[in-house]
């Protein structure tokens, strides 16, 4: 995902990276947004749960991924493949400004501290591990399930921002 924002937005200019295509549509700078967003939210849930499972499921060995229920049906929806818009929470929506400054340096911040919580987890049974949606507390799904929704949601958004670079109207330097 580094690589592939980094790729996108690379040459383009403030203004392009913060125009959008309508307004009710994002620019590429808030998706780039929305992925810093919604992963720092989960920057404490990640950092409590991994010192308490590293003491209650320490592994010896690598951990094969077995996607939860919830965790299932939460990958479904953000692979970049669904046609189906599903509105931000709140807690996760971008600045409605239309001059977001670094959007690349905001989420590739954002992506080493994820990559640290990933590292973070060597050693730990990332399936057994539980934590509740910063979302809703009612959804529950796995550490595992959390990195591989952060990794697709991202997916998802670039290729969402990909599109916007395509559009016939986007804005020439």
């Amino acid at each position: 995902n580094n690589a592939r924002a980094s790729n996108l937005v690379q040459g383009l200019t403030e203004e392009q990276l913060n125009w959008k295509p309508d307004a009710n549509q994002w620019s590429i700078a808030q998706c780039l947004e929305h992925l810093a967003v919604t992963s720092r939210q989960f920057n404490g849930y990640f950092e409590q749960l991994i010192e308490g499972a590293r003491l209650k499921w320490p592994t010896k060995g690598p951990v094969p991924y077995r996607p939860s229920m919830v965790g299932g049906w939460l990958i479904k929806q953000v692979v970049p493949e669904t046609t189906r818009k599903v509105p931000a929470p709140k807690v996760f929506k971008p600045s409605d400004s239309s001059s977001i400054q670094d959007a690349l340096g905001l989420f590739l911040k954002q992506q080493e501290e994820f990559v640290g919580f990933v590292r973070k987890s060597e050693g730990v049974d990332y399936n057994r591990a539980r934590l509740r949606s910063p979302v809703t507390p009612l959804m529950r799904y796995s550490l595992a399930d959390a990195f591989v929704v952060t990794i697709v949601h991202g997916y998802r958004h670039l290729a969402q921002a990909t599109r916007v670079k395509a559009m016939t109207n986007f804005p020439n330097t």
